[in-house]
């Protein structure tokens, strides 16, 4: 054989020999659009026996998803039937803000003045601090703000402090002003100038002999504090030598030992009323018991003029002398700015939204009422606003109804698809990421830290929850395993609410796990109620 020819073979067979030791790489097949259109009907499958499961026989529900990327409905199912979305309606007062303020939107509480500061530090007239709903407020941000009048000079007020709380109207109760009269949760006055969450703590201390001392946190020049404790009780001295008695020889019968009941402590209770002068006055009754302390909570009857008294108090302790008295009203139209506490809007509705806080979704409410300048009926204002809101985002509103910013009202009425189309146009918003940031995270914080746990929405759903007697609902995003952005909102109405979070987390967790090359295997049943949500509290109306 030629040479040539001999070399050519041997090339060949070593080539041959490479690829063999070679491991093969599967490579999966490219999906086709039957492949997607099977993938996307049996989700849809899976959505539908979930929103037809034996939960929903006797309650009513509204669903819809959307591919925010596709621009198209992935499922629905009575969509633009309105229910009672409880605490879902936050999403809508706290995007009116937004959509008023943008994506820098803060809460100011301002500092002014009707006088003229001397040369000496002297300022002749009085000091006002104007709220504008900053139901977050603290002593440590009133003291950074009195730190930022005394940067100014200011080292005598002549005047007084007075506390301004009316960028809202004098309607403080959301029982009242959402026209349900029913109080679903108590909460403090809904205000616009306030410290402490409109709440005073009463700690009640007694040392050895039982005295009882007691101070108010925070402290305020509002505030006065009667002491009717328990007189202490007195206690035998264990050294005292008894008298012996003598019986003669016969030893004495063995006494009974009586076992000791440990008496209880008596407890702490505080009530307060209102003096004429407007101060609050505290009666603190009972006793903690010696060496122990207890604290009791009221709430502030006047928080415009508690505030004023927290930042007179926080003015004297940096150095201020205040000649003048702490009160409440209206700062006059002349007054000049002198400087503010700036709270980005984003922490606050991050409470709002995570939390679900029944409180501040209130106050921010009552912002949007008082952003369109009305001060009188803050809270009939804001129906309004809000709805002038979803129309200047191009939200479909048929039928929908917002009697406050909680979501507590039953008459509170919002169909899924107007929660899609909100959670649509946020998206496109130059405040929407910011946006989305205030919702709970699945498995990690907020309303859901609990729920979906070890599944692929897990870190995945951004979502707000809404939870009543009778009602439960969970709006937001998720992401498939596609890296496809879906908006949702599924709202149920009836009485299984623990089986209607569970379904909610099966549903998420189905549009999480959804990719256009796979098709999600459909279980032979669905249960009602998955393990995370044990934790869940359905029972009481908290609005969550």
């Amino acid at each position: 054989m030629h040479r040539c020819s001999v070399g050519v073979i041997c090339a060949v067979a070593i080539t041959i020999g490479a690829f063999a030791q070679q491991p093969q790489v599967y490579k999966a097949p490219i999906a086709t659009q039957y492949d997607s259109a099977q993938a996307m009907g049996a989700l849809r499958t899976r959505l539908d026996q979930i929103f037809t499961s034996a939960p929903y026989r006797s309650s009513r529900v509204s669903v819809m998803v959307w591919s925010i990327k596709r621009n198209s409905v992935v499922f629905e199912k009575n969509s633009s039937q309105n229910l009672t979305p409880a605490s879902t309606t936050k999403l809508f007062s706290t995007a009116a803000y937004y959509q008023l303020f943008g994506r820098n939107a803060v809460i100011s509480t301002e500092v002014k003045t009707d006088g003229i500061l001397e040369p000496d530090g002297t300022l002749r007239g009085n000091l006002y601090l104007v709220g504008h709903g900053d139901a977050l407020l603290t002593v440590n941000d009133l003291e950074e703000l009195a730190d930022k009048v005394i940067a100014l000079g200011i080292r005598r007020i002549t005047g007084n402090i007075v506390g301004d709380g009316f960028a809202f109207d004098p309607q403080t109760n959301r029982a009242v002003y959402s026209g349900d009269l029913e109080d679903v949760q108590p909460l403090p006055p809904i205000v616009a100038l306030t410290v402490n969450k409109g709440t005073i703590a009463i700690l009640a201390s007694a040392g050895k002999n039982g005295q009882v001392s007691v101070q108010t946190i925070p402290a305020s020049d509002a505030f006065q504090v009667l002491i009717r404790a328990a007189a202490p009780r007195k206690l035998k001295n264990s050294k005292s030598v008894k008298k012996r008695q003598r019986y003669g020889d016969a030893p004495p019968e063995p006494r009974r030992r009586r076992r000791r009941v440990r008496a209880r402590a008596p407890r702490i209770s505080a009530s307060s009323s209102t003096l004429p002068t407007g101060i609050q006055q505290i009666v603190v009754s009972g006793t903690p018991g010696a060496n122990r302390s207890t604290t009791v909570y009221v709430a502030m009857s006047r928080p415009a003029l508690a505030t004023a008294g927290v930042f007179a108090n926080r003015l004297r302790t940096g150095g201020v002398d205040i000649d003048g008295k702490i009160e409440s009203r209206r700062t006059p139209v002349s007054a000049r700015y002198l400087t503010q506490y700036r709270r980005p809007f984003v922490e606050f509705a991050s409470v709002v939204n995570k939390r679900s806080d029944n409180y501040l979704a209130e106050h921010v409410f009552k912002m949007v009422g008082a952003a369109c300048g009305d001060h009188t009926t803050t809270a009939a204002r804001a129906k309004r606003a809000v709805v002038d809101a979803l129309d200047s985002l191009s939200v479909m509103r048929n039928g929908c109804s917002f009697n406050d910013g909680s979501g507590l009202s039953r008459r509170n009425l919002v169909s899924a698809k107007t929660e899609v189309e909100l959670l649509r146009q946020i998206f496109v918003q130059d405040w929407g990421a910011e946006f989305r940031s205030t919702l709970a995270i699945g498995a990690f914080d907020g309303t859901i830290r609990g729920r979906m746990h070890d599944t692929p929405a897990a870190n995945n759903v951004t979502a707000k929850t809404g939870t009543l007697r009778n009602v439960s609902a969970l709006a937001g995003y998720v992401t498939t395993r596609d890296g496809e952005l879906l908006a949702f909102s599924f709202i149920s109405n009836g009485p299984s609410v623990r089986a209607y979070k569970g379904l909610e987390n099966l549903a998420a967790i189905a549009l999480a796990s959804f990719s256009y090359k796979l098709a999600i295997p459909l279980p032979l049943d669905i249960l009602p109620v998955p393990a995370d949500t044990s934790g869940e509290t359905i029972d009481g109306e908290d609005g969550g």
